[in-house]
């Protein structure tokens, strides 16, 4: 790909499939029908698990190449303050890896959650991911340590 400017945008009706393709890329081995109801419910409502949410895609030349979706939450590890902006997806296709891309997706959440009252940015990784966990480290987040989490369902 040639090195183009990078834009970021607001997720709009345009970018619909694209950013469903680049989600199936992040969450590999997740179930398609779970990933489509989640962005069904995304675009439908405005907001992820009740709470408020955006995503925005970035472009190159206009083309789709990296996405990050974002939510405000009351509280996250090892922040000190409330609410928290939370890094739900951060995602740079491999062609546009190195480019930018990844931090001006960052800038455009920090924008985001600064304009809601946010002091602090989270966000999570599977403890395998070192690509992740090193562009997180290469773009100011500080690692807040290892929790493993559980799930149980209840009532039925």
């Amino acid at each position: 790909m040639a090195a183009g400017e990078v834009q970021v945008v607001p997720l709009g009706a345009q970018h619909y499939e694209a950013w469903c393709t680049m989600r199936e890329a992040l969450f590999e081995g997740e179930r398609r029908d779970l990933l489509d109801a989640e962005a069904k419910q995304i675009t439908e409502l405005g907001t992820l698990k009740g709470q408020p949410f955006a995503c925005f895609i970035a472009l190159i030349d206009t083309a789709p190449v990296g996405f990050a979706e974002a939510t405000v939450r009351s509280s996250a590890e090892e922040c000190l303050t409330s609410p928290v902006v939370y890094l739900e997806a951060w995602y740079v296709a491999p062609q546009a890896r190195g480019s930018g891309v990844g931090r001006e997706l960052l800038d455009a959440v920090e924008e985001w959650g600064t304009a809601r009252g946010c002091r602090e940015m989270a966000s999570d990784t599977r403890t395998d991911n070192d690509l992740s966990l090193a562009a997180h480290l290469a773009l100011g987040f500080e690692d807040a340590g290892v929790i493993r989490c559980f799930r149980k369902s209840i009532g039925g």
